[in-house]
């Protein structure tokens, strides 16, 4: 059962409470009726091989991404577009086999998100796809009037003290931090733009020490304590 409110002039509360299924028909959120977890689907995270031609994850990370409530997003989209994931079982090919499911989205994008509020379904892109952080060569985005800077700092060649910053020109927060270990580390500003409706930067992120293991982070500006710039509204973890 999933359910969608408008509330006042374009104000949208997206919430949705999938009860589960059988194995072979679509699988839904668990949780108790009423009940609506913030959830961030990156729905170009999944593997592919020859025996589907959707998208495939573990069924532990994306089972509970099934039914309506979603609001989606590619790099360029300058609205969210509300979306209805289908999730099934993947047969297995031999009993041993990992659980799995195949995931279809009923219109193309490249993130959702759900249960998670926002005012307004225009969204603003900074243009910014899949960026790589690297010493020296920090990011800079313009949204509006505003700039922002994601840069990644550190005395370590090897990366082990590195940290991910962000800088408004007023205050700084830090995103990340390796902490003194890593394993072929990723530090990549996925997304960026206005998603929350405030004017102000939010962010996807991919920051990881190791390189198997994959966590996206959705950064609302909305959602920010008030010496940070950005608050998490979700996340998904993938691992290789």
């Amino acid at each position: 059962m999933s359910c969608a409110r408008f509330v006042g002039a374009g104000l949208l509360v997206a919430t949705a409470a999938i009860q589960a299924s059988e194995p072979s028909a679509t699988i839904g959120n668990t949780g108790l009726p009423g009940e609506c977890a913030p959830q961030f689907a990156p729905l170009t995270t999944g593997s592919s091989n020859e025996r589907t031609p959707l998208k495939f994850w573990r069924k532990d990370q994306a089972g509970r991404w099934g039914g309506d409530g979603w609001l989606g997003w590619t790099y360029a989209d300058d609205s969210l577009v509300p979306v209805s994931l289908t999730v099934r079982e993947l047969p297995k090919e031999r009993n041993d086999d990992e659980s799995e499911v195949t995931v279809e989205s009923s219109a193309d994008v490249t993130f959702a998100m759900r249960c998670i509020d926002v005012p307004t379904l225009h969204i603003r892109s900074a243009n910014v796809v899949n960026h790589s952080l690297r010493y020296g060569e920090p990011l800079h985005i313009t949204l509006g009037e505003r700039l922002y800077r994601v840069a990644l700092r550190g005395s370590h060649e090897d990366l082990t003290d590195a940290t991910v910053v962000l800088t408004d020109g007023d205050g700084s927060q830090v995103l990340y931090s390796t902490n003194g270990f890593v394993d072929d580390p990723l530090f990549e500003v996925k997304w960026a733009g206005d998603l929350d409706g405030d004017g102000l930067l939010d962010l996807v992120v991919l920051l990881t020490r190791k390189y198997s293991v994959h966590p996206y982070r959705l950064l609302l500006s909305s959602l920010a304590a008030p010496d940070e710039l950005v608050g998490e509204a979700a996340s998904f973890e993938t691992l290789d």
